[in-house]
């Protein structure tokens, strides 16, 4: 309900902005509903097709804003004479919503606001529809993810470059002086520039409000010199060293199936940040021969465990860690059990464990890049252990992995399909069987290793 209230107000707004074309009492109720079964349209399409967009009121709330704001810029473009539609900067909302949302999210919404724009009394019958259709679809669609600073030049240029054909065509067919067409392609490109430049400057305090995390948020949060992960490298290694290897198996999986690779990878970076605190605890941390958890009853090993992912939220919170990437603190483990440590307090204190002190908090993984993230940190530490990690070993402990994460229920709410999760496994083992390839000996007479390799130092 509150997002349809948000979109009749837009309806509303839109009405008010144009009220004094509009007419008497008969004809603002005609523009209300008019504009209201327009907006109507797009909420439609937002709740069937992006569900996810529609169900966040900070991002139906950003959009109505940026329609509104358009919306008041060509009301104010109407009132000059003559009225300039290559003013309204539909590329300021069509870049932000390809950034912060998808494409076709930005195609229609640009689509919609300028049918908006041009159903209004003081566009009737001028080419504003027809400029802004195709200004709003070129800027959509010149870019879809930033990955580089120099992209916005891209974009400037595809969006200018639409206002200059849209301008021609125009100019042409109405006859329109030279000196008129040139004035109206030099007034669209000072757009494009502005419209781009101010929406690259908005991203970031959009970012927040949203919650959305872009490619250029999760570029950010990847960065190796970042203060979480220096202190991960430094205080926890042996984390430090399993986490770039989970991150190598889930970015592959990602891109393998069209999920976000880059999402994948920099989660995985952060999903065992909690092992700071005590990392002493965690056998990838620990010297040969020497494990503190010897002298320890099994339910307090479990809950040392355990608590990794709480204090590993409590670090993200602390460093303000994205929601996005906090769910793989959360979910990588789901609500599995510490199985190691309920079998050891099973064979101390008999049947009188009580198997939830031994779970997870959970959640179950929610999203596809968490689930896959859980089933490499899974494959990773067991293919590890492997003496002989011959491919068909490999393989086996993938197909060993995936079955029991499924029959423990762990991915019932992940959006993964069996066909998926049979590329995903592939993917696995292809970048395992990478990472345990078997190397020549070299001849210890030059100088080499052999895999009977003995120190020649001195004792």
């Amino acid at each position: 309900m509150i997002r349809w209230a948000i979109f009749a107000g837009l309806a509303v707004v839109a009405t008010a902005l144009f009220g004094k074309s509009a007419g008497g009492g008969q004809a603002v109720a005609g523009a209300v509903l008019s504009n209201g079964l327009l907006i109507a349209v797009f909420g439609l399409t937002m709740m069937f097709y992006r569900p996810a967009v529609y169900r966040s009121s900070r991002a139906v709330t950003l959009i109505a804003v940026a329609f509104a704001v358009i919306l008041a810029i060509a009301a104010a473009v109407a009132r000059n004479d003559p009225a300039r539609p290559e003013l309204i900067p539909i590329a300021l909302a069509a870049v932000l919503f390809s950034v912060l949302f998808d494409t076709r999210v930005s195609l229609f919404a640009s689509v919609i606001l300028a049918t908006l724009v041009g159903l209004q009394a003081p566009y009737h019958g001028s080419s504003t529809l027809f400029l802004l259709l195709i200004v709003g679809a070129a800027s959509a669609f010149s870019v879809r993810v930033i990955r580089r600073r120099d992209q916005a030049y891209y974009s400037i240029l595809v969006t200018a470059g639409a206002y200059a054909l849209a301008e021609l065509g125009i100019g042409l067919a109405a006859g329109t002086p030279a000196h008129a067409i040139w004035y109206a392609i030099l007034v669209g490109g000072i757009n494009s520039v502005v419209s781009v430049a101010l929406a690259l400057m908005l991203l970031p305090p959009l970012e927040e409000f949203t919650g959305i995390d872009t490619y250029l948020k999760l570029l950010e949060w990847s960065d190796l010199n970042r203060p979480l992960l220096r202190r991960l490298s430094v205080e926890a290694p042996g984390t430090f060293a399993h986490t770039m290897r989970i991150a190598n198996l889930a970015e592959a999986a990602c891109d393998a199936i069209g999920a976000n690779g880059l999402l994948a990878r920099v989660g995985a970076y952060y999903h065992d940040v909690g092992k700071i605190k005590k990392p002493e605890y965690f056998v990838e941390n620990q010297p040969r021969g020497r494990n503190p958890h010897d002298k320890l009853k099994p339910a307090t090993s479990a809950a040392i465990i355990r608590n990794h992912v709480r204090e590993g939220v409590e670090l993200a919170e602390e460093h303000g860690l994205p929601v996005g990437l906090q769910a793989f603190i959360t979910e990588h483990h789901g609500t599995g059990r510490i199985t190691y440590f309920l079998q050891k307090a099973r064979e101390r204190d008999g049947n009188g464990v009580d198997p939830a002190d031994f779970e997870y908090p959970g959640p179950v993984p929610q999203t596809a890049e968490t689930a896959i993230c859980m089933l490499a940190d899974g494959v990773e530490a067991s293919a590890h252990v492997l003496h002989d990690a011959t491919p068909q070993k490999i393989r086996e402990v993938i197909d060993h992995i995936v079955r029991q994460r499924i029959e423990q229920g762990q991915l019932r709410e992940a959006p993964l399909t069996l066909k998926q999760l049979e590329v995903v496994k592939e993917q696995f083992a292809r970048v395992l069987i990478g990472m345990y390839h078997h190397r020549i000996d070299y001849p210890s007479a030059t100088g080499g290793v052999t895999s009977e390799f003995a120190s020649s130092a001195p004792a």
